[in-house]
């Protein structure tokens, strides 16, 4: 069996690649950085530590080889031989890529599986449209998968430089579950090591959008207005921990309103989620997990999202609501998208960024509720102080 992965990076190295060689799969990376690829070509191995907060273990991925994307015929034949192939790239280098995801498909007689790690909505049908514009229908001569991946492991971060000899280490936590959308695969499923073919796919994203990752970006934005640089330190903060799981509390009754209980979980998913943030050993940045504020600030994201599926439930997404304008007063120098925001703000107003990215009105319920709080932050905190207390906007 062979599986090409698209992205070498803290995915697709600390998760795809190790859960498919460990399911018996040859990999071949397809990278943009063609360092990387003579990398892992001359070292043909990397290590992924994975630490669940009391323990670390230390695995090697090796036997396994890359192709520079740049070099578009060997890239393209790699694809042609592959049982499956993974992208682990990012939804918007998404786009770039198909080209050669098409060509590979379409020189091939027998039926492949494409699985987009990319934590996306609608994955699988992005996915097949964006190849499909590429060729022909007549090119077409078997019918093969598209999908979406769900991964729950965190990669934070990875050591080493692709310059030198010595392996890469990617570092995350022990979570190896993926859930893919049964839906958009064809038979024979690959058989990879904790793969869930989920019937209910959007369902999941949903889960996993509005309870972990909304908490985790309640944290990082919270944190950030705290002064602390790493998820584990700002969630073990009082205030931030209390507003953090009262906001996933928000979701996740939104959640058991649209799909019931088997989806939204209970408690006990809550404090899981909370005993990951506290992992020291990822030591994840809170800038790293509050990067790219405004895509995080979409109608349908994570926070903004989550808040809208809890008031249509009747529940008030008061501390979903706080998240947001704790991330609307995210400046980071190193996040383009972060300054740029601030700037925009001063510009043209709370009022006008809060419709513009959240597409919520800004005098009139949830958008109301951000831009009082996005008010009183700002007026408690600018890149020069911290906020030190948070409880005059904390409900619980």
């Amino acid at each position: 069996m062979k599986a090409v992965v698209i992205g070498p990076g803290r995915i697709g190295c600390g998760f795809a690649g190790h859960v498919l060689r460990e399911s018996g799969f040859d990999v071949v990376f397809l990278a943009r950085n063609r360092v990387m690829a003579d990398h892992l070509n001359r070292v043909g191995r990397y290590q992924v530590c994975l630490c669940d907060g009391r323990s670390a273990s230390m695995a090697t991925v090796d036997g396994i080889r890359a192709v520079w994307l740049s070099d578009r015929d060997r890239a393209v034949a790699e694809i042609a031989e592959a049982d499956v192939v993974i992208t682990a790239v990012g939804a918007g280098a998404l786009p770039e890529l198909v080209p050669r995801i098409a060509a590979g498909l379409g020189a091939r007689s027998t039926a492949a599986n494409v699985i987009a790690f990319e934590n996306m909505r609608q994955a699988s049908e992005r996915l097949r449209a964006l190849v499909m514009r590429q060729l022909p229908e007549e090119w077409w001569s078997v019918r093969h998968g598209f999908s979406g991946g769900l991964v729950e492991r965190v990669v934070s971060k990875r050591l080493g430089d692709p310059s030198e000899d010595e392996p890469l280490v990617f570092v995350g936590d022990s979570c190896s579950t993926l859930r893919v959308d049964r839906r958009g695969l064809v038979e024979p499923f690959p058989a990879i090591r904790g793969m869930i073919a989920a019937d209910q796919f959007e369902a999941w994203v949903e889960r996993k959008l509005y309870t972990y990752s909304a908490g985790h970006a309640a944290a990082a934005y919270l944190g950030h207005l705290k002064g602390y640089r790493y998820v584990h330190t700002a969630i073990r903060d009082p205030e931030i921990r209390g507003a953090v799981l009262q906001a996933m509390r928000e979701g996740q009754r939104g959640l058991a309103a649209r799909y019931g209980r088997e989806i939204s979980g209970g408690e006990g998913l809550l404090r899981k989620i909370l005993h990951r943030f506290e992992n020291a050993a990822l030591a994840d940045p809170i800038e790293r997990v509050g990067r790219d504020p405004c895509r995080k600030l979409g109608v349908d994201e994570r926070l903004v999202g989550a808040a809208r599926l809890a008031a249509q439930a009747g529940i008030a997404p008061r501390n979903l609501a706080l998240a947001a304008a704790a991330a609307l007063c995210f400046f980071e120098p190193a996040d383009p998208s972060a300054p740029a925001m601030r700037s925009e703000i001063d510009r043209v107003g709370t009022g006008e960024i809060i419709q513009r990215v959240c597409g919520l009105r800004p005098d009139r319920g949830l958008g109301k509720l951000v831009s009082d709080d996005c008010g009183s932050l700002l007026n408690g905190h600018d890149s020069n102080s911290l906020l030190l207390k948070l409880r005059p906007y904390l409900w619980s």
